[in-house]
């Protein structure tokens, strides 16, 4: 079993504004430099997390995100092939998938394993497999996980890649939870089930729990779906624009608002993980 001490968001609907640069700076203005919006959202939302809060210099930071800083490789995409330049300096250091990553764990001076995920389909639920991997296993004593991905304009062009309907809003976050095995002081406890399983293995093991658990759904799960497991059961829900570590902001939010336990479901192509919180 591993525990939640610390969880922290920040979070934007389509058509909300969220000045990113200007938020940063009022908490970091020396680090503003080289960095680009991506890198700054990821900041923003570990600050959200941890704040002031002095992490222990080893602490691990595991950062998922569907797609990564698209907006740098469109610079470098356009100084490239449009404006027919070589890349600026910073936009081809930033482009390097964990430099995020870097710039988190420079800010919070922590100095241990520094890992960056990023994939289609589960990339919250296989990053915090990861850190419940290392902890369980004693590699690490505690991981700052944390799930990024900014929204991207066209918007069209963003449903398109990310393979949703056109009347799907869209959103963008940060959200950060900080992990480990110790009990004492923590605000929940965590467990991502190891197998992926099938509809009909999903129907077995959610009869199997208590009556009194609430269930939530990833967002690319069905309306069928969801009206078929949910049965008599309480749905956590939360109002939330798609994006890909969208479920990090539901678990916090549960964490920060619920009490009891949440089983939080996910789905990608026909397989389904499942996460447990205890709080």
């Amino acid at each position: 079993m591993i525990y939640v001490h610390n969880v922290g968001s920040v979070h934007r609907e389509e058509g909300e504004e969220l000045d990113v640069k200007a938020a940063w700076k009022m908490v970091s203005p020396a680090m503003i430099r080289r960095t680009d919006r991506f890198i700054q959202l990821s900041l923003l939302g570990a600050y959200a997390a941890i704040g002031e809060k002095e992490l222990e210099r080893e602490t691990a930071l595991y950062m998922a995100s569907g797609q990564g800083n698209l907006a740098v490789f469109k610079r470098l995409r356009d100084q490239r092939y449009i404006k027919k330049q070589p890349p600026k300096p910073v936009d081809y250091i930033n482009s390097l998938s964990n430099t995020s990553g870097f710039y988190v764990a420079q800010f919070f001076k922590i100095e241990g394993k520094n890992l960056n995920v990023s994939r289609l389909g589960f990339v919250a639920e296989t990053t915090l497999l990861l850190a419940q991997n290392d902890l369980v296993l004693n590699k690490v004593e505690q991981v700052l996980v944390g799930g990024v991905d900014e929204l991207q304009e066209p918007f069209s062009f963003t449903r398109k890649t990310l393979g949703i309907s056109d009347e799907r809003p869209l959103g963008e976050g940060s959200n950060w939870m900080l992990l480990s095995r110790k009990k004492e002081g923590s605000l929940a406890s965590l467990e991502v089930l190891k197998q992926a399983m099938g509809l009909d293995e999903l129907k077995v093991y959610l009869q199997q729990i208590d009556v009194t658990s609430q269930l939530a759904f990833g967002q690319r799960c069905s309306k069928e779906v969801i009206e078929m497991l949910l049965g008599d059961k309480k749905h956590f829900e939360v109002s939330c624009g798609f994006y890909e570590t969208a479920s990090l902001y539901l678990l916090n939010t549960f964490i920060e608002s619920g009490k009891g336990e949440l089983i939080f479901v996910d789905n990608y192509e026909d397989r389904y993980r499942v996460v447990k919180l205890n709080c």
